[in-house]
């Protein structure tokens, strides 16, 4: 293979790579006019579902349960990015696209694993 054909078959392999890379960006929910409209919405979700759980652990009311940790270790974990993201944005640091696609990849775990938290607090209050 001659140098010149070498050099466009590299650069349609790296032009696919890229672009099959922004064709798999994560879909808007419904309800939500953008992606970032979603991705606020999670945040302040988790903030809430985070607040709940420490004024539970602050009176005691929180139970001593493995599920209940397991739950809050897991939410912590999926929304690690988002936070750090919000972080980043708080402070006005630049960020490279890869991390923002991180974290767009990130944002449907972390809603899913904050709404399994609140579930859980939810039937603890019916409990009481």
């Amino acid at each position: 293979m001659s140098l010149a054909c070498f050099k466009i078959v590299l650069l349609n392999v790296v032009l696919s790579w890229i672009l099959s890379g922004c064709a798999t960006l994560p879909a808007t929910p419904a309800g939500f006019s953008s992606f970032s409209s979603y991705a606020e919405t999670v945040f302040r979700h988790q903030n809430e579902v985070s607040s709940r759980l420490m004024m539970l652990n602050d009176t005691d009311q929180l139970p001593d349960d493995e599920n209940f940790e397991r739950a809050e270790e897991v939410m912590t974990d999926a929304c690690q990015l988002l936070n750090e993201y919000a972080e980043r944005e708080k402070s006005k640091e630049s960020m490279g696209w890869r991390f923002k696609r991180k974290v767009q990849k990130s944002v449907a775990g972390c809603d899913a694993s904050i709404q399994q938290m609140e579930a859980l607090l939810n039937k603890l209050d019916v409990e009481r």
